[in-house]
């Protein structure tokens, strides 16, 4: 007659059926990017402790890379898909930190001396809330298990991952917008697009959906920060609109840069909705 207890942690997930708390929830980072341009060789980045407890939390510099629907998976999931590493371009730190309730703490990155190699290439800062030395079972929680059986707590590590880019030249970003439709998801109304990466270059930018062909006219909805890695060559966006179209109204629809040329107009497109 025995019984066994186990504490199970996973990173960003959750298990059905089993006690979980989430750890780091209220960690928070800026800003949400970072660029080494020609002769760029330094960047700071800042962690926020957001909660209302101390906590303690890793960094580190992982490979990802993107799919095209836009998610962003570890490369380790999916090794058919190749990705110019910065891991040996890029040095970091400090690796792990604690700090206090709303505390914050500046994380020094560096381009290495050296880092030229032609092209375009990127890792993801991955910042990590460790669970605190206090998780476990109470004594509550060990009794409440019966003989024979395994008491399981899942806690859900809480990361944040942004892009580190080094270039050797500025990007050639180029674009265009193609597969347009108005879709309807679980009672939404949305509009549908590919964005598509012409130049070698990663791109990134705002969709902006305004009605008419004046492009000065108020915003109709918008999908801001809109990533295209070199590893696809495009990339599906949906973007909620505030309400049903008529069948028939004119939709302009602008991909503007917020990279190396903040603002400029990437791609456009016209949508008629059906």
């Amino acid at each position: 007659m025995f019984k066994r207890f186990a504490l199970l942690v996973l990173a960003l997930s959750t298990m059905a059926g089993a006690a979980h708390a989430q750890v780091g929830a209220d960690l928070n980072i800026s800003p949400k990017r970072v660029v080494f341009g020609p002769g760029e060789r330094s960047a700071t980045v800042y962690i926020f402790n957001q909660g209302d407890q101390p906590a303690t939390y890793t960094v580190e510099l992982v490979d990802r890379v993107m799919l095209p629907d836009g998610q962003i998976l570890p490369a380790t999931d999916r090794p058919d898909v190749a990705v110019s590493s910065a891991l040996e371009l890029v040095q970091y730190t400090p690796r792990r930190i604690t700090l206090q309730p709303r505390e914050s703490q500046a994380i020094r990155v560096r381009a290495r001396p050296g880092a030229d190699a032609a092209g375009e290439y990127r890792s993801h800062l991955t910042v990590t809330a460790l669970p605190p030395e206090t998780t476990g079972f109470t004594a509550e929680q060990a009794a409440s298990a019966g003989t024979d059986e395994l008491a399981l707590q899942v806690v859900a590590l809480f990361s944040v991952s942004i892009p580190v880019i080094v270039r050797d030249a500025a990007p050639d970003a180029r674009a265009a917008l193609s597969a347009l439709s108005v879709e309807r998801v679980e009672g939404v109304d949305l509009i549908g697009l590919d964005i598509e990466r012409l130049g070698p270059s990663s791109v990134y930018g705002d969709i902006e959906v305004r009605v008419g062909e004046d492009p000065s006219a108020p915003l109709l909805t918008a999908v801001r920060g809109v990533a295209v890695y070199p590893e696809v060559d495009r990339r599906r966006v949906l973007a909620a609109l505030p309400a049903p179209l008529q069948p028939g109204t004119v939709l302009n629809i602008t991909y503007r840069d917020d990279d190396a040329r903040p603002g400029e107009v990437l791609a456009t497109a016209r949508l008629v909705v059906p």
